[in-house]
């Protein structure tokens, strides 16, 4: 002990080596406990992608209303022939309200119904028939719909007065299509994960960095299926499903192997699930359409599900782009074994008016 000003101060000593490794030791034990609980906290918001790790959080995410396919989209369906022993005046009961010209169709967003301009922009445009997307593929609804799934997990939706404008819509003579986004929805996934498709570091995404719901999940396709029987009940004529498989893009291997990634149970299911859709929509005679494309439909059929099988009694149409590639849409269709591809077959192909500023597309039923 020193005196210092007529006190005793203590002797504290040097410090050694081994207090400073321990000094260490408990920053990087710190460091490392704010980084495990970091990654567990946050791990619904770290998105893995072919391009690499990506950060998604909610107060960065810009949400866009615009449809997923900028501009007006163009259909073009050749109404049915009689047959020969059929009047030309007698219309079987189970026909759909297909107008005896050619159906035109233009793809209006759904505000036009509120705002009251669908019809004179139909007129303009030349067109007899509506294809309105009522489910996109961050699961927004345009409608509100009344499933207890959606409501409890604050699926984004549209108004009551959405509803009444479509029911008064379609209780007109205009040919009416539901664009639909089945299992691909960036929403209800990432607050329910039960019917979410999983990976080992959360939801599983896609190429574009989006959640699915798992084709497997008795819940999800529950879902898919209330929600396609209430468009029915609002009168729609048709309904177009998309993104109706197992993923074929983006990073499969994450996918936790489970249900149809373990079995290969992938036809079996999306069989189901379209024959459940139809037994939904049969009392209202609801047209029940699915757009593919060529990696769902050739090589990759088997782990896609939509095998010939089953979309054989599963659909009335496919829709599906003319890309310029061997063997043509509705060889690849036939070569799938698909019966009566021609008739079956809507071809979505470049547009047929050139001098349009907004993108558009042209789709012809093969004849």
């Amino acid at each position: 002990m020193r005196r210092s000003q007529n006190r005793y101060s203590g002797y504290r000593g040097r410090r050694t080596a081994n207090d400073l490794l321990k000094r260490i030791a408990l920053v990087l034990a710190v460091l490392v406990a704010l980084v495990l609980g970091g990654l567990f906290l946050g791990q619904d918001y770290i998105v893995f992608t072919d391009n690499g790790l990506r950060l998604d959080l909610p107060f960065f995410r810009r949400e866009t209303q615009e449809p997923l396919d900028p501009g007006s989209v163009s259909v073009v369906v050749r109404p049915k022939e009689p047959e020969d022993n059929e009047p030309e005046d007698q219309q079987p009961e189970e026909q759909q309200p297909v107008p005896e010209e050619a159906m035109a169709a233009v793809e209006l967003p759904v505000s036009a119904l509120l705002d009251g301009t669908a019809a004179q922009r139909l007129e303009e445009a030349g067109a007899n028939s509506l294809i309105l997307e009522m489910k996109d593929r961050e699961g927004r609804l345009a409608w509100r719909f009344r499933q207890e799934l959606a409501v409890q997990s604050g699926v984004p939706m549209g108004t009551e007065e959405m509803n009444e404008a479509l029911q008064l819509w379609n209780e007109g003579g205009v040919y009416t299509v539901a664009r639909v986004c089945c299992f691909r929805d960036n929403t209800l996934p990432y607050q329910r994960n039960e019917v979410a498709l999983r990976a080992g570091y959360g939801n599983w995404r896609d190429e574009l960095g989006l959640r699915w719901l798992n084709p497997d999940s008795q819940a999800a396709r529950t879902y898919l299926a209330d929600l396609c029987e209430e468009l029915a009940q609002l009168g729609f004529d048709e309904i177009l499903l998309e993104c109706c498989q197992f993923p074929c893009r983006g990073n499969l291997e994450a996918v936790v192997p489970n249900g149809s990634f373990a079995d290969g149970g992938f036809e079996t299911v999306m069989a189901g699930f379209l024959s459940q859709l139809g037994e939904r929509l049969e009392p209202y005679g609801t047209v029940l359409s699915l757009r593919a494309d060529r990696d769902a439909l050739a090589d990759g059929a088997a782990g896609s599900g939509l095998t010939a099988a089953a979309l054989e009694s599963g659909v009335d149409r496919i829709w599906m782009e003319e890309d310029g590639q061997e063997p043509a849409t509705v060889e690849l269709l036939s070569q799938a074994g698909l019966s009566e591809p021609e008739q079956r077959l809507v071809v979505l192909a470049p547009a047929l008016d050139g001098e349009s500023a907004a993108p558009q597309a042209v789709l012809e039923e093969m004849t």
